[in-house]
C-alpha cells in the first residue's frame, strides 16, 4: 500500500489528540503496519482486536483510505451492509483513485443488488492505463450480475434440487453399488467453478463478458497448471469440446446448489458468480431430455461423511486410482479387503504444491501426463472395476474414458488429498474428519 498516497504523515491536529488506545498501540504510528497488524488479528479470529486497530486509525488518519476500507471489510462480513456501504463511500472520498478501495466498494454494492451503484462508482473512477482491464472486469461482472440476476441462477439451481433425478447421498451410493453389481459402466463427475470457466464461452451474447471470461480462465489454469499458456493454445481449446460432451454422457453429475449462489452472489465474486452459473445455465436444459441424474458437487465430501466410499472400497471390487499422491494406492491396499488393481499418477495442481508435495513427475499434466494416462485407460476394459478419480478438469475425461470401457469411476477430488493428510481447500481444515478409515495419513518416504 505504501507509494500510493502523496504522504502517511498524521494530520497536525493529531498530535492533540489524547495517548492512542491499546489497540492502536499494537501497530505503532505506521498506518499501513496498523492495517496489517488488524488483518493478522481478523485471520487469527480477534475480530473486535482488528476493530480496534482499525477504527482508531480512521480517527489519527481519516484523510486515507485504509482504515475506512478494512472496517468496510469487517461490517460487510459481519453482516452490516449498511455500515460497510458507509466506510467505503469514506474511502472513496479519500482516495478517489485508489483501486483496491474500487474494487472493493463495487462488490459490496453489486452483493447487496446495488447494481446502479456500483455503476456508478465505475463511472467515476478515475482509471489509468494500468488499470484499464482490471476495472473494465469489475465492470463486466456488474454487467453479467445484471443480464444473469441471483435471482435467476436461484432459480436454476431450485430445478435441479427439486428434480426427481436430483440424488441424495446415500441414493448416489446405491447407484455406484448397482453399476459395480451388474458390472456396467458408470461415471460421476463434478463441475465446480474451475470446470465452469470452461463451460462459459467469451464469445457469448456478443462477448459481452469476454474479459471476466478469460480472466477465470487464465486464473484456474494458473491454479491447475501453475501457468496460463494453455489459454488460447488450439489443441487444449479443442479438448474443452470433449470435455463438455462427457457431461450429458455422464450417469451423475455434480453441480453447483442453491447455498453456494448465495454465497458467490453475497461476495459479487468474480469467478464465483459467472462460473457457477454457468455450470447451472449449461445443465438444467438436459432436465428435460434423456440423461444424466444429478447431485450436489459437494457429493466427494458427503460419500466420505456417510461412511460410503469406506463400504465402497470394502465391497469387494478391485480398485483402480488416479491422484498426484505417490504413497496412497499403497495406503488403499492396505485395507483389509481392498484390491487395488491399478494407480496411475498425476502432476499435482500447482497452487498447492507446498501443500501437497511435488510428485516429481516430469513433463506437465498436459499434454505429457494426459496422453499416458488416457493411452493406459484405453489398454483394456475396465468393466467391474471402481476406479476413484482425482484429477481436477483433466478428469472428468479420465472418468469418461473409464466409463466407455466398462469401468465405475468416481470423481472424488480433493478427498484424496484429505486421506492424504493435506488440507488443499478449506472444507477440508479439520483433516482428522477426514482419514483414510479413521487412520493416520499415509506416509510418503523421505517425508
Amino acid at each position: 500500500m505504501t507509494g500510493l498516497v502523496p504522504s502517511l504523515a498524521p494530520p497536525a491536529w493529531v498530535e492533540r489528540h489524547d495517548a492512542p488506545r491499546a489497540g492502536w498501540a499494537r501497530a505503532g504510528a505506521d498506518p499501513v503496519a496498523a492495517v496489517r497488524a488488524a488483518e493478522a488479528l481478523r485471520d487469527r479470529g480477534d475480530i473486535l482486536g482488528a476493530a480496534a486497530i482499525l477504527t482508531e486509525l480512521c480517527r489519527v488518519f481519516p484523510h486515507l483510505p485504509y482504515g475506512w476500507r478494512e472496517r468496510a471489510i469487517l461490517r460487510q462480513r459481519a453482516g452490516d451492509a449498511a455500515g460497510a456501504a458507509r466506510d467505503f463511500a469514506r474511502a472513496r472520498a479519500a482516495d478517489p483513485g485508489d483501486l483496491l478501495t474500487l474494487i472493493q466498494s463495487v462488490r459490496q454494492l453489486a452483493g447487496a443488488g446495488r447494481l446502479d451503484e456500483a455503476q456508478g462508482c465505475l463511472s467515476g473512477f478515475p482509471t489509468t492505463p494500468a488499470q484499464e482491464r482490471r476495472v473494465a472486469r469489475l465492470g463486466q461482472l456488474v454487467a453479467y450480475m445484471r443480464r444473469h440476476p441471483e435471482a435467476e441462477a436461484m432459480r436454476l439451481a431450485m430445478a435441479v434440487r427439486t428434480s426427481p433425478r436430483h440424488l441424495d447421498t446415500a441414493a448416489v451410493e446405491a447407484r455406484i453399488g448397482d453399476a459395480l453389481a451388474d458390472r456396467s459402466p458408470f461415471s460421476l463427475i463434478r463441475l465446480g467453478d474451475g470446470e465452469g470457466a470452461w463451460i462459459s464461452d467469451p464469445d457469448e451474447e456478443g462477448g459481452r463478458f469476454r474479459d471476466l471470461y478469460r480472466h477465470n480462465r487464465k486464473r484456474i489454469l494458473e491454479t491447475w497448471f501453475g501457468t496460463d499458456g494453455l489459454v488460447d493454445r488450439w489443441d487444449f481449446l479443442d479438448l474443452r469440446q470433449r470435455f463438455l460432451a462427457t457431461i450429458p454422457a455422464a450417469t451423475v453429475v455434480g453441480v453447483t446448489y442453491p447455498e453456494r449462489i448465495r454465497h458467490e452472489y453475497a461476495i459479487a465474486s468474480p469467478d464465483g458468480v459467472p462460473c457457477c452459473t454457468n455450470v447451472l445455465r449449461h445443465v438444467v436444459p438436459l432436465l428435460s431430455q434423456d440423461g444424466p441424474s444429478f447431485c450436489t458437487h459437494d457429493i466427494h465430501l458427503d460419500l466420505h461423511l456417510s461412511g460410503a466410499l469406506n463400504r465402497l472400497l470394502s465391497s469387494g471390487h478391485p480398485i483402480g486410482l488416479i491422484s498426484c499422491h505417490p504413497a496412497l494406492a499403497a495406503a488403499l491396499a492396505r485395507r483389509p479387503g481392498t484390491r487395488v488393481a491399478a494407480a496411475l499418477l498425476v502432476p499435482e495442481e500447482k497452487r498447492f504444491t507446498a501443500v501437497i508435495g511435488a510428485t516429481g513427475m516430469p513433463g506437465s499434466h498436459y499434454p505429457d501426463a494426459f496422453g499416458r494416462v488416457m493411452a493406459r485407460l484405453r489398454s483394456r476394459d475396465w468393466t467391474g472395476v471402481l476406479w476413484l478419480v482425482a484429477a481436477g478438469y483433466l478428469g472428468k475425461l479420465y472418468c469418461h474414458e473409464i466409463a466407455a470401457r466398462g469401468g465405475v469411476a468416481v470423481d472424488i477430488g480433493s478427498i484424496a488429498d484429505a486421506w492424504s493428510g493435506k488440507a488443499t481447500r478449506p472444507g477440508l481444515a479439520d483433516l482428522a474428519r477426514y482419514r483414510l478409515d479413521g487412520a493416520s495419513p499415509p506416509r510418503v518416504e523421505g517425508a
